[in-house]
């Protein structure tokens, strides 16, 4: 367990930012960040918390989730350990908290339990969706999320029946969670032997030449495999863009379906296969596939679901069906940069985004350096400055802890404290309900993450000034704000479940109702105190209950609150009445204290022309680092297309040749590239 203490002990932290607030505020912190590593490894696409506890009746339940194309109902419970100290997950531990949820899924189903709850109370909620829509699943996955470390005692999980269900049990604990943060690949890792779990080999005629980096193959795959492997493993086998882009719900392309149902034998003439990655195989003395470490579906991932569903659903054999599949073998630590290339360049039948990829984007990157440069100022009564840790990519903050020595790692994290740390989709929620967009914060993590990236790359690409350091100070000072309503709303004595909705559409509502106003948050000063004043809170408090109240009073069609808030209609029907009905005002005392818009777009415009500044120092300093090849091309090229002028060629010849140009020379040297660029030249700086 030694080895996990120290994880564990950063794992905690970020929990126990909270600890003012209360042991149901850590467990309920503990299970969201939980249900972030689920959904990053492709278990679960989204999922509703919903904690329910009945002492008495010995049920408890955390949330639920519903993977609709495989009829998969997901029923999650907590264990958590409220302690500085890691304990153990016992065999009578899990057998309890299986125990408790079984019984729950039970009276749900069969003894219509909701009829005996509160309409109010989360639990109401599962239970009602477990007995309306008891048809819509054909098997039960309890999947228990603990802050303990698994027994080394617990060799298998109690089996569990369900009348007319197959029940599974699954176990994510801090063993698990750090396992993946540690890793290179920063997924769990994911074994597939064909032999034994699908009883068959895959041929496989390598195709890349003794001295290529990567192993390529060449295969053909009987449909039913394909089908079978989408059934056990979901969304798990698909490369994260892919998965976020696709979003299953059971669709089925049209296409795909028709050709399986009346002309099978054209199946692999008609479809252009899958590309897939692996970071290991394992071949048989025929050169056939036995088994493949991490396989990922990098596109391919509409027919593969498509195949599953449409034998699914029309009851048709895939007998005849056969599928070719492209697969690179990468295994030296590349893979996290390799394979979402491989996406990239591979998905055009789809016509993905590069929204779609805007995971791997330059705006994470300069976001990235920001928050490693920029100190956020003291808060008052401290001495001590920090930074706020952006970990574009999971696993960063442990990864750079790694090769410190005790007394770096005790300043790292001085300077890095853990609740200060916040990831990609963090952001995006963060940012979004500023956006007023709370009905797509509700959506979830990841189709909230795709939405941001569609909203931002269009920004950069017409001016990417707009991302600089006031655009980065006033973004923490919107996750401050975020964290401080979480919190808070937690403690309200009117709250009864749904923070995630109230904590959104409470932040959207102020911005809405702000900008009627023509006010303004005044996010610097935010930045500069790291806090939000008691006048501000006060106004969150009175928001938030006017929200509270709003979203579980759902229309009649609507028993849902968490599907209720997802919808357009629901903010749409707020704005209505925040114009129509004057129900809800802002403080007089509170708009005093804000700026106005143009004080804000002052600020801005002086923010860009200093992220100008940034950008061309920037490339001053990449220009220099060119390639003596680079500048040789650059020149052919602008030569062949009569671009440049001799003062122009004298001048991009004078790094190369060792000299040191002046100040004014680099500058023209610059302008010259960036014109060449614009002509059409690839860019040097990639």
């Amino acid at each position: 367990m030694e080895e996990y203490a120290e994880f564990y002990n950063d794992f905690m932290q970020e929990i126990y930012v909270a600890s003012d607030v209360g042991e149901d505020f850590k467990e309920s912190q503990f299970f969201t960040k939980s249900m972030e590593y689920l959904i990053d490894e492709g278990v679960v696409e989204d999922y509703y918390h919903l904690p329910f506890r009945h002492k008495n009746l010995g049920m408890k339940i955390d949330g639920y989730a519903l993977i609709e194309d495989r009829e998969i109902f997901t029923a999650f419970i907590c264990d958590f350990n409220d302690d500085y100290i890691l304990k153990t997950l016992t065999q009578s531990d899990i057998e309890a908290n299986i125990r408790r949820v079984t019984k729950f899924i039970k009276q749900s189903i069969y003894k219509k339990l909701y009829s005996d709850l509160e309409e109010t109370s989360p639990g109401y909620e599962i239970a009602y969706f477990l007995y309306k829509n008891q048809h819509r699943f054909s098997s039960i996955n309890i999947v228990i999320v603990s802050n303990k470390v698994l027994s080394s005692r617990v060799k298998e999980l109690p089996s569990i029946e369900v009348e007319n269900y197959k029940v599974n049990t699954d176990i994510w604990e801090i063993k698990r969670f750090y396992e993946i943060e540690s890793s290179k690949n920063k997924k769990e890792t994911l074994l597939i032997d064909f032999e034994t779990e699908f009883n068959t080999t895959i041929p496989a005629l390598p195709a890349h030449i003794s001295t290529s980096p990567y192993h390529s193959y060449l295969c053909v795959l009987n449909g039913n495999i394909l089908a079978d492997l989408y059934g056990k493993y979901g969304a798990r086998l698909l490369e994260s863009n892919v998965r976020s882009f696709l979003q299953f719900r059971g669709n089925i392309n049209k296409g795909i379906r028709k050709t399986i149902n009346e002309n099978p034998s054209m199946f692999f003439a008609y479809n252009n296969g899958i590309t897939a990655t692996a970071e290991d195989i394992e071949l048989d003395t025929n050169n056939k596939i036995k088994k493949l470490k991490n396989f990922q579906i990098v596109n391919g991932g509409q027919t593969t679901a498509s195949l599953f569903n449409t034998r699914k659903n029309d009851n048709v054999s895939l007998d005849d069906i056969f599928v070719q599949m492209k697969l690179t073998i990468i295994n030296d630590g590349k893979s996290n940069d390799v394979v979402p290339n491989i996406s990239r360049f591979s998905n055009t039948q789809n016509k993905v985004s590069e929204a779609d990829f805007f995971s791997n984007d330059i705006y994470h990157i300069r976001l990235e350096e920001k928050s490693r440069r920029i100190w956020a100022p003291a808060k008052e009564g401290e001495l001590k400055k920090t930074k706020w840790f952006y970990e574009r990519a999971r696993g960063q903050y442990l990864e750079l802890q790694s090769k410190l020595t005790p007394a770096k790692k005790k300043e790292f994290k001085e300077i890095h404290p853990n609740s200060q740390k916040f990831s990609k989709t963090d952001l995006a929620k963060f940012l979004m309900v500023w956006e007023e967009k709370p009905h797509i914060v509700s959506r979830g993590a990841q189709k909230n993450f795709v939405e941001f990236g569609k909203l931002i790359v269009p920004i950069w690409n017409k001016n990417d000034k707009e991302f600089n350091d006031l655009y980065y100070q006033h973004s923490i000072a919107k996750i401050i704000i975020f964290k401080t309503c979480d919190k808070m709303v937690f403690k309200e004595p009117w709250y009864g479940g749904y923070k995630a909705n109230i904590v959104a559409y409470t932040l959207s509502t102020i911005s809405f109702l702000l900008n009627q106003e023509q006010k303004s948050i005044d996010f610097s000063k935010i930045w500069k105190q790291q806090e939000i004043d008691a006048l501000f809170i006060s106004e969150l408090k009175m928001v938030s209950r006017y929200i509270n109240d709003y979203i579980t009073n759902t229309p009649e069609k609507f028993t849902n609150v968490s599907e209720w808030c997802k919808k357009d209609s629901c903010w749409t029907k707020l704005q209505d009445i925040l114009i129509n009905r004057d129900e809800l005002k802002l403080s007089q005392e509170f708009l005093d204290s804000l700026v106005s818009k143009a004080e804000v777009k002052y600020e801005e415009r002086e923010a860009k022309k200093e992220q100008k500044i940034d950008n061309a120092m920037e490339l001053l300093a990449k220009m220099y680092k060119l390639h003596f090849n680079v500048w040789k091309d650059m020149i052919e090229w602008g030569n062949q297309k009569n671009l440049l002028n001799p003062s122009q060629i004298q001048l991009l010849n004078l790094i190369p040749s060792g000299k040191y140009p002046s100040d004014r020379q680099s500058k023209k040297i610059l302008e010259t590239i960036l014109y060449l660029e614009d002509e059409g030249m690839i860019s040097v700086w990639k």
